[in-house]
């Protein structure tokens, strides 16, 4: 079996894995009456607090310790779905353009409802479903050739998360620091990110529609000269969903105002990205795991070429 096809055998078994468990232990609660969650008005202050279906996932479970899992695939263009390389849609410095596949596997401890701490570190997979690469940049061949289905144990990190209510809003916020160590940006240059990021939700009437945004800024620290690696990213992304039932919901959202500074530049200059938007659907299978299919593209010149495929997934388990 193909290193790929391995890695996405571990992942599709985990998913199954916990919705086997998640469903085992909903069962349980039914026919146990003394179960603490299966009395009636019984809710968790964290389920109180964010009702959001992807929210809820993405902070994790309601156990004291648990594991989760983020997975992230990026692949290619509508255009070309099964080509290696990926479209640099936004010219962002610090994107990565080669197909690739993560997973951050944490150990998370919830040291009381609203707040918990996760210890984790990522599975990097460099063009899981390509053995070979067309393409006319020389750079970006050498890049495949060294780094093609490649997996490697990668960017170890440090999550604190916290969960809370402001002006009706569900508001989760994130503190990352993480040691880089995937083989694109770490050829690059690139050593460590420190990640701030707080998303905010609220519901819009009665009727399943949601709004909010996200903040996020990221750092960057180097031990190379190259000076066009991207030094600071402020980000703002407003997002939009609806709800269709239990199972499924609609969302968007826009990179709308993501503002880079290159090490190149002076300390007050930023660079404006291109505004990109992506357009999913929601699959919640359950409380604890959430998968979003989706694509990004450039509103001002939608094209199939310039129209990338994803798909990410949050999963806890115990």
């Amino acid at each position: 079996m193909s290193k790929s096809l391995l890695l996405i055998a571990m992942i599709l078994g985990l998913s199954l894995s916990a919705f086997a468990q998640e469903a085992k232990t909903e069962k349980k609660e039914e026919k146990t009456e003394t179960t603490p969650a299966a009395k009636p008005g019984k809710v968790d202050e964290a389920d109180q607090v964010i009702t959001n279906r992807r929210l809820r996932a993405s902070s994790g479970s309601l156990s004291k310790w648990s594991g989760n899992f983020a997975i992230n695939y990026q692949g290619g263009s509508v255009e070309k779905p099964g080509a290696a390389q990926r479209p640099n849609i936004t010219s962002g410095a610090d994107a990565l353009t080669l197909q690739y596949l993560t997973a951050n596997v944490g150990l998370r401890y919830r040291f009381n409802p609203l707040n918990s701490l996760t210890l984790g570190t990522g599975v990097f997979m460099n063009t899981p479903f390509n053995s070979s690469i067309k393409t006319n940049d020389p750079a970006l061949k050498k890049e495949f050739n060294k780094t093609k289905q490649d997996v490697t144990v990668s960017d170890p990190n440090l999550i604190y998360t916290n969960l809370a209510r402001v002006w009706g809003f569900q508001v989760v916020t994130q503190l990352t620091p993480t040691l880089i160590t995937n083989t694109q940006q770490r050829q690059a240059g690139y050593r460590a990110s420190y990640d701030i990021a707080s998303t905010w939700m609220r519901d819009i009437g009665d009727f399943g529609l949601s709004g909010g945004a996200t903040f996020e800024w990221t750092g960057y620290s180097f031990d190379k000269t190259n000076q066009g690696l991207a030094k600071n990213v402020w980000q703002l992304y407003p997002v939009l969903e609806y709800v269709i039932n239990d199972t499924f919901n609609l969302r968007t959202l826009w990179g709308w105002q993501v503002y880079q500074q290159t090490r190149e530049m002076a300390w007050d200059t930023y660079e404006k990205r291109v505004v990109y938007q992506s357009f999913g659907v929601g699959i919640s299978l359950s409380r604890d795991i959430f998968l979003y299919p989706n694509i990004q593209f450039i509103p001002s010149d939608i094209r199939d070429d310039r129209t990338n495929l994803g798909i990410s997934a949050y999963i806890n388990t115990f």
